[in-house]
């Protein structure tokens, strides 16, 4: 990949991570109840914008011990560079073997066919996801890096409603940035062939849908997922994000939990405690300790760390300057195995996705 593809490529995944520039900029989550999400909602909320990011974010766990993370992304970043949408694959194998892919196309290849329920980035690449939630779902992904072919078909059912919470509107200052998530849960089966080892799968998935109409620096210190899936009248999801120098470490964010066919919302209001550990030769919060705006408290712990990710890693040393000079730092992902720990019940193992700015 040509090196000014990467930087946009980049520039698409990190969007996300931008403003909030003052100390004392207000930082809230929605009001409201937690509601079942209009399937519309799936669509680009944000293509109208001189400035826009957005981001679909797919989570599959097999039973064979593979797991696999999709995400689709659209972006325009004004003057600086012309709006593009993405789409990146991390693909990871039991025997601690990863694959890493991220492709582009120009935004006016993207091809939203609402007839249809079909969401894909050009109309002669297969890589796409289609079908109206939550009565099915399909991702497919075919294409190649580096001589290695990527060939994805996952089918989903069973799938849990979508939930958001009142409007999906969180505040960051003068920013809103939504947050849906359209798949808390479902049952998923397909193939998965990267390298030409082509295996069968069948496992969960989730997908959560992330936008903004900004884009503009450091928005971000860090981001939080854990997932939590038994099955689909029992899973446990948080999703929260901790703005760049946000007071009492205040964050935006949610916990969903379905126990027993029962949904329940608990907004996550601060970190009011964490502990630092090692992972990949870098340090990184090991336990996490969660306030709600029920004032109750909950734990998130790291037991193994699977993959580390820099979105800097591909480019040559003169782009990865530029590319930080720009950003104001380095966006590293991990992803791994963690439990999430409360009183007085029995600890959830479950999956975690971290992302810092270094």
């Amino acid at each position: 990949m040509k090196t000014g593809l990467k930087i946009i490529l980049l520039f698409t995944t990190i969007a996300l991570l931008t403003d909030l520039q003052s100390s004392n900029a207000q930082v809230s989550n929605p009001s409201g109840e937690l509601k079942p999400v209009d399937p519309d909602l799936i669509w680009a909320q944000t293509l109208s914008g001189s400035h826009f990011n957005e981001f679909w974010n797919y989570q599959f766990y097999f039973e064979n011990g593979m797991k696999l993370h999709i995400v689709f992304s659209a972006a325009n970043f004004g003057s600086l560079k012309s709006p593009v949408t993405g789409v990146r694959v991390s693909a990871l194998y039991p025997d601690g073997e990863v694959y890493q892919l991220s492709r582009e196309y120009p935004i006016e290849r993207l091809v939203q066919d609402k007839e249809n329920h079909m969401f894909r980035l050009h109309p002669e690449r297969d890589v796409w996801f289609e079908g109206e939630l939550p009565n099915k779902h399909r991702v497919r992904i075919n294409t190649s890096k580096d001589g290695v072919t990527y060939d994805i078909d996952l089918r989903m059912d069973n799938i849990a409603d979508g939930l958001m919470w009142g409007d999906g509107k969180f505040s960051i200052g003068r920013e809103k940035i939504g947050i849906i998530t359209h798949i808390p849960y479902a049952e998923v089966r397909g193939t998965v062939s990267v390298d030409g080892n082509r295996e069968r799968v069948r496992g969960t998935a989730y997908m959560d849908h992330t936008f903004q109409d900004q884009t503009t620096t450091s928005l971000m210190h860090s981001g939080y997922r854990y997932i939590h899936h038994q099955d689909r009248e029992n899973w446990d999801i948080v999703y929260f994000m901790l703005p760049n120098k946000s007071s009492s470490r205040r964050t935006i964010g949610y916990r969903i939990t379905k126990e027993d066919g029962e949904t329940r919302l608990t907004g996550i209001s601060r970190i009011k405690s964490k502990s630092d550990g090692r992972a990949f030769g870098n340090t990184i919060p090991r336990v996490i300790e969660l306030e709600g705006d029920n004032g109750k408290t909950f734990r998130i712990s790291r037991l193994e760390d699977e993959e580390r990710f820099s979105l800097l890693g591909e480019l040559g040393r003169i782009a990865r300057r530029a590319a930080r000079t720009f950003l104001g730092g380095e966006v590293i992902d991990y992803r791994g195995e963690a439990t999430l720990i409360e009183q007085s019940q029995r600890p959830k193992p479950g999956e975690y996705n971290f992302f810092f700015v270094d």
